[in-house]
């Protein structure tokens, strides 16, 4: 399993994300596997490893804090209600990341909003790397005023106007690469009905599901 490593010590980085459903997770799948059968890619999803998935936060956490997120975010999915997500539109970005990109809801920002209330203050430090492998105490000298401000104050930058919710399909090697023929981004749209704290590995994978719950509210 490949883990980033935190500041503070050999600490594993985790990501509390919505998981798809099985239609969603399957699509990922799929459009993951055909666009690497067409160009060369960083990772493939798939049903076992390098899950599907919609990030809400990620951090170093220490194996007791780490149990201690899993009771907060038991405790948070108890009452928040499941999510209907449209998804608008695929795109990729600099850094080869290929995405398909969702309506970002008052409902998901307030489930983001509890996550970072829940789990930030158990942190510990910057993480190291940020999902394109960016060196996080270096980037944030130079990164925009919203994204230094949230890294400064919650080490994770994708908050508020900066979170664009999204599930990573791939990352071409060919940074610029922009793919051809795509299905229709509705085939995405669905009820997310899991929150899950996951193991992070390269590129903003997730490794390993540390634990799932059902949105019950």
């Amino acid at each position: 399993m490949s883990l980033h490593s935190g500041l503070m010590g050999d600490l594993p980085v985790y990501d509390v994300v919505l998981l798809p459903p099985p239609d969603v997770d399957a699509a990922s799948i799929r459009l993951s596997g055909r666009l690497a059968a067409q160009v060369p890619v960083e990772f493939v999803l798939s049903q076992d490893l390098r899950y599907p998935h919609l990030s809400l936060y990620m951090a170093n956490l220490t194996p007791a804090d780490c149990e201690k997120a899993q009771k907060a975010l038991d405790d948070l999915a108890l009452r928040t209600p499941a999510l209907p997500l449209a998804a608008t539109h695929f795109a990729g970005n600099e850094h080869g990341m290929f995405e398909v990109f969702y309506t970002r809801t008052p409902e998901l920002v307030r489930l983001q909003t509890d996550v970072i209330a829940a789990v930030g203050p158990l942190r510990t430090g910057l993480r190291e790397l940020d999902p394109v492998g960016r060196v996080i105490a270096e980037h944030r000298l130079t990164a925009p005023a919203e994204a230094r401000d949230n890294l400064d104050r919650h080490g994770y930058d994708e908050i508020g106007g900066l979170f664009k919710p999204h599930i990573t399909v791939t990352r071409f090697r060919e940074r610029g690469h922009v793919p051809g023929e795509l299905p229709d981004p509705g085939e995405f749209t669905t009820v997310y009905r899991t929150l899950a704290l996951c193991v992070m590995g390269e590129h903003g994978t997730c490794t390993d599901v540390v634990a799932a719950y059902e949105l019950r509210g």
